[in-house]
């Protein structure tokens, strides 16, 4: 049993190095460019997906997450290299899963918690209200101890990542989830200013480059077509404190 063990290992680290491979060829970018994402040197990167020994799949599972996909993406990717067939069309990108999100309406719902401007930057509402909305959607069992609410879109900014005015996006809060930025997602900034007596919030997407994060409206409206200014609006020498709140993981449209 011992040595049958021993036999499938390097095959099955071999398929998961494919599988790896196949991923990144799907996201359209270079071994150096998926490298500098999970920040690992590029020569490490081509021994992972050669399946080099000792590998955990947590570490793998770390990489695909750097690139844009995730656990189950990376495992039906192995099934298909091992059947030898192309990947499943179930195998779905981050936005993918958030346009597709479809929370139960039978559940008592999620706090709406403020509105997010899809623009520029938008005040948030009054957290210290007693009571919030509700809006009939579920927790993600994904993230079953991290804080996770609703958000209120408002204005066209992101219309081009199928998120419209209206739209309620499903949030986790970054921080309980350790949180690291990675391309492509979709994120709820928060900016403070005046010692913490004003909050602005914002809605965007993600992009690495190498001397930093770029946070992008992605819109049909010309207007919208540059990087979020973090500085927009504020004086000079104003202080300010900028973080990323919350993870989008969830869409949800209201109709009628």
């Amino acid at each position: 049993m011992t040595s049958t063990q021993r036999t499938d290992l390097p095959s099955e680290q071999k398929s998961l190095g494919e599988a790896l491979k196949r991923l990144r060829q799907r996201a359209g970018i270079s071994q150096a460019e998926a490298a500098d994402r999970a920040q690992i040197v590029e020569i490490t990167w081509r021994r992972y997906e050669k399946g080099m020994r000792g590998v955990t799949l947590d570490k793998l599972i770390e990489l695909v997450q750097a690139i844009g996909f995730d656990r189950d993406t990376l495992l039906m990717e192995q099934a298909a290299v091992v059947g030898g067939s192309p990947a499943p069309q179930t195998a779905r990108s981050h936005l993918d899963r958030v346009a597709s999100y479809t929370p139960s309406p039978s559940d008592a719902g999620l706090i709406v918690r403020d509105r997010v401007q899809a623009g520029n930057w938008l005040e948030a509402d009054d957290t210290g209200q007693a009571s919030y909305r509700t809006f009939p959607a579920v927790r993600d069992g994904r993230y079953p101890y991290a804080d996770q609410w609703l958000s209120e879109v408002m204005g066209d900014s992101v219309n081009r990542l199928n998120i419209f005015e209206g739209d309620m996006v499903h949030l986790v809060d970054a921080i309980a989830i350790g949180y690291h930025p990675r391309t492509d997602d979709v994120v709820e900034v928060e900016r403070i200013r005046n010692g913490g007596a004003e909050r602005e919030l914002t809605i965007k997407q993600i992009e690495l480059v190498p001397n930093g994060m770029l946070l992008w409206p992605r819109s049909t409206n010309q207007r919208w077509s540059q990087p979020l200014e973090l500085r927009e609006g504020t004086g000079d020498g104003e202080e300010i404190e900028v973080r990323i709140r919350g993870l989008v993981i969830g869409l949800h449209r209201r109709f009628g």
